[in-house]
């Protein structure tokens, strides 16, 4: 089962469900991300609300398992 990220949008506040997999898949910035980014960053995604439709950005903390750095 691939791994979900949960977040409440800032416009409507519903909850939103997300798979991670597609999100990293879908960042425009892959290469940068693959060779650069510290695996320990927090990331930053942007996505479209699945109740209301509007786009907002969340961050991911970065860290193990979402334990502090």
């Amino acid at each position: 089962m691939p791994p979900f990220v949960s977040t409440n949008c800032p416009n409507c506040q519903h909850k939103n469900r997300f798979d991670l997999a597609v999100l990293k898949k879908t960042d425009t910035m892959l290469l940068k991300n693959l060779l650069l980014q510290d695996p320990l960053e927090d990331e930053e995604f942007s996505v479209t609300c699945q109740h209301c439709g509007r786009k907002f950005k969340f961050i991911l903390k970065g860290g193990k398992n979402g334990e502090e750095k």
